[in-house]
């Protein structure tokens, strides 16, 4: 697993020249384009921030899933083995360490009260049925989790770009700006 560690990026806006610091005259210098060029960095260090907690966060969520899934495919192969109504088995060991691990609840009961309540912990295949039940729900939920942070993730890059854009064009204004000092100059 790769973990993604940003600092902070600070700007310092520039300072107003005061009239006694530009020779007398009563003077602001503030630079506003490149004020804004620097706002436009601190959002853009903001975006991806946000932008790097949310792909962890959906990293979790997806191991969360491929594993409550994994757990959930082997009560099934448990199920396939049950050829009668009354047959009955153990729950694989994995699968109840995970349910515990994760405070996974079968019908409202964590797998220990669930387990108390059958005769030498032996399932039937209704029992079996509520596990994968309430695994296939913990891997579904994460699921959902998972596609409903890439829409927040397309928003996100979206306003990234939009901010680069914006850099981009307060660039030009900067460049335009210059040239038309420089053209009066002379």
């Amino acid at each position: 697993m790769t973990t993604i560690t940003h600092n902070p990026v600070q700007f310092q806006m520039s300072q107003s020249v005061s009239g006694s610091e530009a020779g007398g005259h009563n003077v602001k210098n503030s630079h506003p384009i490149g004020d804004s060029i620097a706002m436009m960095l601190v959002i853009m260090d903001l975006l991806s921030r946000q932008t790097s907690a949310k792909l962890d966060d959906m990293q979790k969520k997806s191991n969360i899933s491929r594993d409550a899934q994994d757990m959930a495919n082997k009560v099934e192969a448990s199920l396939a083995k049950l050829i009668k109504a009354e047959d009955k088995t153990t729950l694989d060991d994995s699968v109840i360490q995970y349910l515990r691990e994760n405070n996974i609840l079968v019908n409202d009961k964590t797998i220990d009260e669930f387990l108390a309540d059958k005769e030498g912990g032996k399932l039937d295949k209704a029992d079996l049925m509520s596990v994968k039940a309430a695994l296939e729900s913990v891997a579904g939920r994460a699921s959902d989790f998972v596609q409903q942070s890439q829409l927040k993730m397309q928003q996100l890059m979206q306003n990234y770009n939009t901010a680069v854009q914006m850099i981009n064009s307060l660039q030009s204004m900067l460049a335009e700006s210059t040239k038309g000092i420089a053209s009066a100059i002379r």
